[in-house]
């Protein structure tokens, strides 16, 4: 009976083996007559799959590198052109800006893509040339070159190219102005972000997003008599990537200059640098309204808080009361509350019997950053408009020398208010300490501080920065921007150097 069993079980299992392969090859064939088109052909599945595929060129050119720097001599050999024909080598390069919406808020950045001449030539009888070029000066990173006979795409090549970067003076006193030099800096999320250090402490940002791969980096020489090291790398995160050999971005340099600080005079002038240029000309503001013949002028477009401007105005009603509204900010960013417009009363002043006058007063205690409208009202309606912009200044510092452990308060005025002109970063002895904001305060900023350090004189220096914004990587935020001369988006934003001497306790 037992026997019987185990055979019977033998024989259902076989049974399912063979329903199982069975329904299996059934299956394979359901797919392949799925398959199968009205011709009755068969398609494989590399044939349903519409692959793009590159055009072949007719042309081929042969490089004598694939990488280089700016500068870098490269010579070509082109085969299968058309003979006797004019030649023309164009390379593929970027224009970067930066991104703001409206008037205050930071976007990030971004680039389009713009092609140059190169080269050019005329291919002989046999259709081949030959020449060179050295690589541009711009933006660093993967470089496309075309090779073109009239409108037609020949044949094309790639070269990367890598930064430079230089530094001068190489010796001074404390205080020194050092300028670091680039060109060739990549505009790819991986290669554009670069910090420096000095004597292994973190100081700043290099950018060179609107001033073409190039920049060009202002610092102050600090510490002790004899040599001190800068160091440039490149951290995608904002922070410098110090195993850099092991990044995926390992072919960038990481560049390092000897500064000597020697026993010369110092120069402890406590002072706010001249108005640096805005990238791309800064935010481009809205168009002033005035009424049909009506003109409207100041004496300077700018000033810090307490100077004097002088205003002219013509066209306006005659014998009339005009009140003059200052336009500003109020508010905050952190504290839920949000922020707003303001209009504060500037002064009003009568018009003579030409609808005209002329006044002086002093540029309102305010927010820095981008320009403050002044609108002409006549009765509550405006008549005319114009721009003033407040920079920024030093109220005061209330010790200037002292033991280690000394407190120390810096006043500043002319903070701005927008994402990208509201904080000021610090830096002590080239080294980052951190930043400030002027919003909540109207444009004043109050810093304590406590002196450190070995006796002798150290450099207090604030740098613009961008205080947040849209695009998160590459990190650029709360960081000094060292190459705030040129490329600092938005507003003109000066730096600020200030000093303290540590004495003997």
């Amino acid at each position: 009976m037992n026997k019987n069993r185990k055979k019977y079980n033998i024989y259902l299992g076989l049974v399912f083996i063979l329903l199982f392969v069975i329904s299996g090859c059934s299956s394979t064939n359901t797919a392949k007559e799925s398959s199968e088109n009205k011709s009755g052909t068969i398609e494989t599945k590399k044939d349903q799959t519409k692959q793009e595929t590159q055009p072949v060129l007719p042309g081929e050119i042969i490089l004598s590198t694939e990488k280089g720097v700016v500068g870098t001599p490269v010579q070509f050999t082109i085969k299968g052109l058309e003979p006797n024909t004019d030649t023309k080598l164009e390379w593929k390069t970027v224009e970067g800006k930066y991104d703001l919406k409206g008037l205050y808020e930071f976007t990030g950045v971004s680039f389009k893509d713009k092609v140059v001449p190169l080269t050019s030539g005329k291919s002989d009888g046999n259709g081949q040339m030959e020449g060179d070029f050295s690589v541009p000066s711009g933006f660093g990173g993967n470089h496309t070159i075309y090779v073109n006979q009239g409108n037609k795409l020949m044949t094309q090549a790639n070269i990367q190219v890598n930064p430079t970067f230089k530094m001068s003076p190489e010796s001074g006193p404390i205080g020194t102005e050092i300028t670091i030099t680039a060109d060739g800096i990549g505009y790819a999320d991986m290669e554009r972000n670069w910090q420096l250090t000095y004597d292994n402490k973190f100081t700043g940002l290099l950018t060179a997003i609107t001033t073409d791969g190039k920049a060009v980096a202002k610092m102050r020489a600090s510490g002790g008599l004899g040599k001190h090291t800068l160091t440039i790398w490149h951290g995608y995160l904002g922070m410098a990537y110090i195993n850099h050999e092991q990044a995926p971005t390992s072919y960038l340099p990481v560049p390092f200059f000897t500064f000597t600080v020697t026993d010369e005079k110092i120069d402890k002038t406590q002072r706010v640098e001249a108005i640096p240029t805005a990238a791309d000309g800064g935010v481009v503001m809205p168009e002033l309204k005035n009424e049909s013949g009506v003109k409207v002028t100041l004496d300077k477009d700018s000033g810090v808080v307490g100077e004097s401007v002088k205003m002219s105005a013509s066209g306006l009603p005659k014998n009339q009361k005009i009140d003059l509204v200052f336009n500003t900010m109020r508010g905050s960013r952190v504290s839920g509350n949000g922020f707003g417009e303001k209009q504060l009363d500037l002064f009003s002043i009568q018009t003579d019997d030409q609808g005209s006058f002329t006044k002086s007063f002093p540029v309102p205690d305010d927010l820095g950053g981008i320009p403050h409208r002044i609108d002409l009202k006549v009765n509550g309606k405006i008549y005319g408009q114009t721009y003033l912009s407040i920079t920024p200044s030093i109220v005061k510092m209330t010790q200037t020398s002292g033991p280690a452990g000394t407190p120390v308060q810096i006043e500043i005025k002319g903070v701005g208010w927008t994402e990208y002109d509201n904080t000021y970063n610090i830096t002590y002895d080239n080294a980052y300490v951190g930043y400030v904001c002027g919003f909540n305060t109207a444009g004043t900023v109050i810093v304590n501080m406590v002196a450190s350090g070995e006796p002798g004189y150290h450099i207090i220096d604030f740098y613009p920065g961008i205080y947040r914004g849209k695009q998160q990587k590459p990190d650029i935020y709360l960081a000094p921007q060292l190459t705030y001369g040129e490329d600092h988006p938005g507003s003109s934003i000066p730096a600020i150097r200030l000093g303290f001497e540590v004495t003997n306790p």
